[in-house]
């Protein structure tokens, strides 16, 4: 009689268990015990602009005096750097960086231009040598760097951080100079998958 109240509590339990188990641990994976083995959100590297900053007219010069305008910017990705007086250790890591990941989109590196605006000729004529797919810009009056300075300071930018203007010539990313360039690729390549134009 034991035996047969003790088989019987057995396949009772085993009963509830089939019915009250499913749902016991659907509530913990919903409570808390799914988000650790969910994958994390997708998430950019480089700091965002938000909002974003819509380039006006500018007008700049290139070394050979030729005129540079926001059509020049328009069509392709614009990485844009920055020049300080000199170009010190940190400015020619961010220009390493750019460069390096630029090359890395491969087939689609010719959606992504990378312009620098410098103070003076002898400083762009010696980043030419190194970075021949520079578009070399002379700072000017009302130009450029006019219409970034406000963006740059309120997001307290460095000097050698680099910033990119999407094809339709809004400013929508900071791209710090110390970005690892692995990361700054994974940003690109999801911008140009996402992106329409340019």
């Amino acid at each position: 009689m034991t035996q047969s109240i003790k088989s019987s509590r057995t396949k009772l339990l085993i009963v509830f268990g089939l019915f009250l188990g499913p749902l016991f641990f659907a509530l913990i994976w919903y409570y808390g015990l799914g988000a650790v083995f969910l994958p994390r959100a997708a998430t950019n590297h480089a700091p965002l602009v938000q909002p974003l900053v819509v380039l006006q007219p500018f007008t700049n010069l290139q070394l050979d005096q030729k005129e540079i305008n926001l059509s020049t910017l328009q069509g392709k990705w614009t990485v844009v750097h920055r020049l300080g007086d000199r170009c010190d250790q940190t400015c020619e890591k961010s220009l390493y960086n750019t460069r390096q990941a630029r090359l890395a989109l491969g087939k689609d590196a010719n959606r992504v231009q990378r312009l620098v605006l410098g103070s003076h000729v002898n400083q762009l004529e010696a980043l030419g040598v190194d970075h021949a797919d520079l578009a070399l810009m002379l700072r000017i009056t009302g130009g450029l760097e006019t219409q970034l300075m406000p963006l740059v300071e309120s997001m307290s930018l460095q000097q050698d951080d680099a910033l990119l203007v999407d094809p339709l010539g809004n400013v929508m990313m900071a791209i710090p100079f110390d970005l690892n360039p692995s990361h700054l690729l994974k940003d690109m390549k999801k911008l140009l998958k996402l992106s329409k134009i340019g």
